[in-house]
């Protein structure tokens, strides 16, 4: 029988909100590709098909409501992950230091589009890494609970 294949049952499903998303998301980048043929030449090189691509990509990213930037900073940070041994590395000191290099590079007007690149998903990396809810310190929470409950309504000039 020449039927569809099922999906392996097997196999990690997503969440239906993701699963949803991605598929319109998909929808969204294919209409937006057939959209932007129209400028190939009938002999486009493969630089030619991945730029119109490219486009159709980040065109299909800000519909999904990313701004620019963030668009910026998760291709930098998709492009660190090949050099670094794990997908999602953690922030260190070493990743910090070459973030303030960049940043010194890009004020003195000096990076290269590699090096822009890199800055952005070190950006984005470590701006992950601050919103990350493991990296707020338990003492650190208590001490702001503790303190917030000590002055009282009066102390803040909330009125409540």
């Amino acid at each position: 029988m020449g039927g569809k294949k099922q999906p392996d049952q097997n196999n990690r499903t997503l969440p239906e909100d993701a699963s949803d998303w991605i598929r319109q998301f998909v929808k969204h980048l294919e209409i937006t590709l057939a959209d932007n043929a129209h400028e190939l030449a009938s002999n486009a090189s493969l630089s030619d098909l991945s730029l119109v691509a490219i486009r159709a990509l980040k065109v299909t990213l800000r519909d999904s409501g990313l701004d620019d930037r963030q668009i910026l900073g998760l291709f930098g940070q998709v492009a660190l992950e090949s050099s670094v041994p794990t997908r999602h590395p953690k922030w260190t000191a070493e990743l910090n230091k070459r973030r303030f290099e960049l940043i010194d590079g890009d004020i003195q007007g000096t990076l290269t589009g590699e090096e822009q690149l890199e800055l952005a998903g070190l950006t984005q990396m470590m701006r992950e890494h601050v919103d990350a809810e493991v990296n707020l310190s338990i003492d650190l929470a208590k001490k702001l609970h503790s303190y917030l409950n000590d002055i009282g309504p009066a102390d803040t000039g909330s009125g409540l």
